[in-house]
């Protein structure tokens, strides 16, 4: 068939929906994507995780993919880095110091360059440090490399290369509208760095840094039409990639209204994309049906 489209996808909520703990990516999905990339498609994965993930789905699914990683900040295309960036330390520093000040925050999170996920061990929230350990024990085949360490963290904090940060405020719903409510004063207080609300967290990246720029880069690197993009997600991380990519944009429908209103298309499975990329022969003669009506009325 030789496809010239691109699927960039988010993951956790999007490709991973529903989760499969032991196989990844559900049957249904995954037939889909290899029906879609053996006629040529290209996948980009478009996560707000680190490289360590990208390459382990790759590697699950038995295929090259492409990989716009910790929200933009780098991508991957057959395997090179393409593109990264950094935080100015001085920058990031003071937006984790004023925010821990304000909001108490029971965990933060950075997403660096060479240790995937750093969290440290002092200045977590009991409940949370609990709550985040049973989570991370049921994750499955989903778990991150992690390091747990005041000393780690401070040193890549003031020498290492961090992709983005994590602000975490809580696991009940309270937490949620507090971390929504957060964002909105973040963004208009730090103009200097991207802010972007996932349920009960905030995730920052350098300025420049979203997962729309990060597509926009891909595309551009590799001569690709937007016009052939469809870019689907769940949360409001993909806000960006929903407003860049409007006509192509596929929003999942168990996500939030706040993040839904701002997509074109709602589907229910990632695999409904099949609808969109192979219409059905019954559709086709429609369509043609239809041309064939309008050249004998004129």
């Amino acid at each position: 068939m030789g496809l010239k489209k691109v699927i960039a996808t988010d993951l956790d909520g999007t490709l991973f929906y529903p989760r499969k703990r032991i196989r990844m990516i559900g049957k249904d999905n995954r037939q889909f994507i290899e029906k879609f990339m053996d006629d040529g498609g290209r996948l980009l994965l478009v996560s707000g995780r680190n490289r360590y993930f990208g390459e382990k789905v790759g590697a699950n699914l038995k295929r090259n993919v492409d990989v716009v990683g910790c929200n933009g900040t780098f991508v991957l295309s057959n395997g090179a880095l393409i593109k990264e960036t950094f935080f100015a330390k001085e920058s990031l520093k003071t937006i984790l110091k004023e925010a821990q000040r304000e909001y108490a925050l029971p965990m933060v999170m950075l997403f660096t360059k060479h240790r995937n996920i750093v969290i440290p061990r002092s200045g977590i929230g009991r409940m949370a440090g609990l709550a985040y350990t049973v989570y991370q024990t049921f994750q499955g085949t989903y778990r991150e490399p992690i390091v747990r360490s005041d000393r780690v963290y401070y040193e890549e904090l003031e020498k290492g290369e961090v992709y983005k940060a994590m602000l975490f405020f809580g696991i009940s719903g309270k937490a949620k509208r507090k971390a929504m409510e957060a964002n909105k004063l973040m963004r208009l207080r730090y103009p200097d760095a991207e802010f972007s609300w996932v349920d009960q967290a905030i995730e920052i990246t350098p300025k420049g840094c979203t997962k729309s720029s990060g597509i926009e880069f891909y595309l551009d690197y590799n001569h690709l039409n937007r016009d052939n993009v469809l870019v689907v997600g769940d949360s409001g991380n993909d806000i960006s990639m929903f407003e860049s990519f409007k006509e192509q944009s596929f929003c999942m429908e168990h996500s939030p209204d706040a993040v839904q209103k701002h997509a074109k298309h709602i589907i229910k499975r990632f695999y409904d994309l099949e609808t969109y990329i192979y219409p059905s022969e019954e559709t086709n003669e429609i369509s043609e049906k239809t041309k064939e009506g309008s050249k004998l009325d004129k």
